[in-house]
């Protein structure tokens, strides 16, 4: 059985990534991808967007997988695989300025990085280690998502 820990044990990998500006500007970048088991169903993407910002963004693993939804896009997010000089990558691209931002990243880093995440918290383990009332009650709060 399985149940919710009481501390995080964060795993986190970094991906060299290509991002793409909404202008077609490409520039190499380092993503680190973070995965929380207390947020068991996220994980968190932080990568360079133009200095010295640095952009977050925390998705649902599924999206990652292939196993969400059809495209798997979601309020305005999209992950697709690109095939690049040869090199299979996965593309995630949110609206921005003159079109589309992405960060392209190797499928087989993130598929190795997502695979990790399912060994520490199994998808059929996920609604058990949530705590709903935690979470509705930290945002009538104000923080988290």
């Amino acid at each position: 059985m399985w149940s919710r820990p009481t501390v995080s044990n964060v795993v986190s990998m970094d991906v060299n990534a290509t991002y793409l500006s909404g202008a077609g500007n490409r520039a190499p970048a380092l993503v680190s991808l973070a995965f929380d088991p207390l947020d068991p169903v996220a994980i968190t993407m932080r990568a360079p967007v133009g200095d010295p910002r640095l952009a977050r963004l925390t998705i649902a693993r599924e999206l990652l997988t292939g196993a969400g939804p059809r495209p798997p896009e979601l309020g305005g997010l999209r992950v697709e695989p690109v095939l690049r000089g040869g090199r299979r990558l996965l593309a995630v691209s949110l609206p921005a300025a003159g079109g589309r931002a992405a960060l392209e990243m190797s499928v087989t880093r993130v598929t190795d990085f997502v695979r990790r995440t399912y060994t520490l918290v199994p998808a059929e383990a996920e609604a058990t280690m949530i705590d709903l009332d935690l979470d509705l009650g930290l945002a009538a709060l104000g923080y988290g998502g």
